[in-house]
């Protein structure tokens, strides 16, 4: 894919394999929905979450996002995470619209952000590749 193709998308709604390092060396991957901005990968999770506490631990991560049907199409995106607790209320609204819809999408992110802590993952790419498998 040209860097235009991967930007775009990047930005739609395809679940995330985020990839982080245990303390112990050995990997640990979860599901997560994302966001990007253009030049950072955006996803949320709880404070007290395998994945948080394994960046607090190694800020080097890697992200899958592929279709899991066809045209097959998938990028990875490897770099470094940081994490805030800043903007959290538009993070959560930008990914639940993105994945469920406007309407859906506001209800969702008025009910979870104030039952839930979470922290926000910032990962500025070192980089990022991707594949068309149709073309």
């Amino acid at each position: 894919m040209t860097p235009e193709q991967i930007d775009e998308f990047l930005r739609e709604p395809h679940l995330c394999d985020l990839a982080t390092v245990r303390p112990d060396g050995s990997p640990h991957v979860a599901p997560v929905w994302h966001h990007y901005d253009g030049e950072r990968l955006i996803i949320l999770a709880e404070d007290t979450a395998v994945k948080v506490r394994n960046i607090r631990h190694e800020p080097r991560v890697a992200a899958s996002i592929a279709t899991h049907t066809s045209p097959y199409k998938a990028a990875i995106v490897n770099g470094v995470a940081d994490l805030s607790y800043s903007n959290i209320y538009e993070y959560v609204l930008a990914m639940a619209t993105n994945y469920l819809g406007e309407e859906e999408g506001k209800t969702y992110t008025e009910n979870v952000v104030p039952e839930t802590n979470f922290v926000v993952i910032t990962i500025t790419p070192t980089k990022i590749i991707g594949w068309n498998y149709d073309e």
